[in-house]
């Protein structure tokens, strides 16, 4: 034990001596390697349990994990400010789950992966039209050409689409919705109070469905669905540590290493070759995305200088 606690703080040592954005760096490189061995895990179900039934185990796990926190805050979270956000925050959140998980299972993960990206450019223009926010003509041409690499994936001139594609861009458009609703209220509610009511509103959602379309786990699938509901939790607080920690600019584009760790494990175990479409495609999407999020966070930094800002 002594040997492990030394090792333990020699290792703390050194991650505390990294610059910010490094150490920020690290821990979303860890969950994006968390979430990876999550998406392995879901194909190990090879579809014999309903997706809404892993999102039910999966969301309510994660409540029961962030119990003690919720205790601690009650008094704020049982009373939020802006409840209605909170319910457009869970429906989207539903909505990006289901899609986005049964993407990953009909889909090759290359293509999940890019399209899911797209996330950023919805959350542009719906911010453009639903926060009344001001969107410049570079990020629009941004978001055109991000979209443009979507349509090179999707191929929708040649042959049809594919379901799990417009699963995966479903997913976005919600996910984008749900960053909508989480700008709108942040300034309302505690991150506490943010994430009880939006696990309220999935499990009452997705809850009624997983019992009508319930199917009983064996023990080895019990055992996947309690890994991968640890890993949804530990690699959302890695994920979310990094993002408050680094700067947006700097942690953008580990999206590339996303992109390739997804690629490699389909190629590996799921023999999924990347088409020359899916590569071109890609590499619009994801370098659109990271246009923009630095072009936002150079924003967020001339605001906060200005004069107006400071005062």
């Amino acid at each position: 034990m002594t040997l492990f606690s030394e090792a333990f703080e020699q290792t703390r040592g050194r991650f505390n001596g990294l610059s910010r954005n490094l150490r920020a760096s690290v821990l979303v490189i860890v969950a994006f390697l968390t979430f990876a061995a999550m998406t392995v895990m879901l194909r190990a179900l090879n579809g014999a349990i309903p997706i809404i039934e892993i999102i039910f185990v999966r969301q309510f796990a994660a409540l029961v994990i962030m119990v003690p926190f919720y205790a601690r805050l009650w008094s704020e979270v049982r009373v939020p400010q802006r409840l209605p956000l909170h319910l457009m925050r869970g429906v989207t959140a539903s909505g990006s789950m289901f899609f986005g998980l049964s993407a990953v299972v009909m889909s090759p993960l290359a293509d999940v992966t890019a399209i899911q990206m797209t996330e950023v450019l919805f959350s542009t223009a719906f911010a453009a039209v639903l926060l009344r926010e001001r969107v410049s003509r570079v990020q629009w041409i941004a978001a055109l050409v991000g979209f443009a690499g979507v349509l090179i994936m999707m191929r929708p001139f040649a042959g049809g689409l594919a379901l799990g594609s417009v699963l995966a861009l479903s997913g976005a458009m919600c996910g984008a919705l749900s960053m909508v609703a989480i700008r709108l209220g942040a300034h309302h509610d505690r991150v506490e109070t943010v994430t009880f009511w939006q696990g309220l509103v999935v499990m009452a959602i997705v809850t009624p469905m997983a019992l009508l379309w319930w199917v009983p786990p064996t023990m080895e699938q019990w055992l996947l669905l309690a890994l991968m509901s640890l890993a949804f939790a530990v690699g959302q607080w890695l994920f979310t540590a990094g993002l408050r920690m680094g700067d947006a600019a700097s942690i953008a584009p580990l999206g590339y290493l996303r992109l390739i760790l997804m690629t490699v494990i389909g190629w590996l175990l799921y023999a999924e070759i990347p088409t020359l479409a899916t590569a071109v495609g890609a590499v619009l999407v994801i370098s659109s995305a990271i246009f923009t999020i630095r072009n936002n966070a150079r924003r967020r930094g001339d605001a906060l200088a200005s004069p107006e800002a400071q005062s």
